[in-house]
């Protein structure tokens, strides 16, 4: 017999608020020099492991890649936050959200070239 994976449908803009606003987010001390930015871990949240995962896929469906340190990542924005996950792979049970408080930063666009 086959097993039957559930998997949370993709969440409402009202819900990401929800899970982002019951969180207990925690301030990543090595980069407050560097990059200040919160983080959560997977298995230690407040909310729900289905909740976590469906945010973590929204980031990765939905999010436009950005590049930190020359590394890519997928980042949503949402009520003046930025969002991305890091996870060595789409398998590995650590999952970490990260965010940073936009007012804290500036954005910019730079030409990658035109790679001749």
């Amino acid at each position: 017999m086959r097993e039957l994976i559930c998997k949370k449908l993709a969440m409402t803009t009202e819900e990401l608020r929800f899970f982002v606003q019951n969180e207990s987010w925690i301030f990543a001390k090595t980069y407050a020099q560097k990059a200040p930015h919160e983080y959560i871990v997977r298995n230690k949240i407040n909310g729900s492991d289905e909740d976590f995962m469906a945010m973590v896929d929204y980031i990765q469906e939905n999010g436009i890649t950005m590049y930190f340190w020359n590394h890519p990542n997928k980042h949503i924005f949402l009520d003046g936050y930025q969002y991305w996950v890091m996870r060595e792979n789409e398998e590995d049970p650590s999952t970490i959200i990260n965010r940073c408080n936009l007012n804290e930063y500036k954005l910019s666009i730079t030409w990658k070239g035109s790679g001749n």
